[in-house]
């Protein structure tokens, strides 16, 4: 009896399988960065700026006419609540030259993170001036509300 066989399929070749799988996470990826583009373009638009997550935890818990009038004067103190970007610049600089420098001289990495809770601690303490002021034109029954708010017994409303 003469044994008859049959010639059996090769797979996908590996590199096939690789090329497709690289493939897929790029695309993954690209989505990614889209997605993320798309749900904060909604922000850009309005003009939002970034405040200290502290602050913006407080602005969120105030009535809803104070969060308003607490955006319009945060715009217009926006200089003072986003870090310059040639002085970040520079912090950094100083920090790999500080990290780099022979002998290593550790007083001068503390000195560049001191700079830095400097202009963190001046941005903070201009959003903290804003929320005070608006905490100062809230009526009793306002303050109140926001109290109520911040200790999670009323939900905030929600963000126009």
């Amino acid at each position: 009896m003469s044994e008859q066989t049959t010639p059996q399929a090769k797979g996908t070749p590996r590199w096939i399988k690789i090329a497709l799988i690289v493939s897929l996470a790029v695309n993954l990826g690209i989505a990614g960065v889209i997605g993320g583009a798309v749900l904060r373009a909604h922000d850009a638009m309005r003009n939002n700026i970034e405040a200290p997550e502290g602050v913006a935890m407080l602005a969120r818990a105030m009535p809803a006419q104070h969060q308003r009038e607490l955006r319009h004067e945060m715009r217009m103190r926006r200089g003072e609540l986003r870090p310059d970007r040639e002085e970040l610049r520079s912090l950094r600089n100083r920090f790999v030259v500080a990290l780099r420098a022979e002998p290593f001289d550790i007083d001068a990495v503390n000195g560049v993170f001191a700079d830095q809770r400097e202009m963190l601690s001046n941005m903070t303490a201009a959003g903290h001036d804003s929320v005070i002021e608006q905490i100062r034109k809230m009526s009793p029954q306002d303050r109140e509300k926001y109290i109520r708010r911040l200790l999670g017994n009323d939900p905030p409303p929600p963000r126009p």
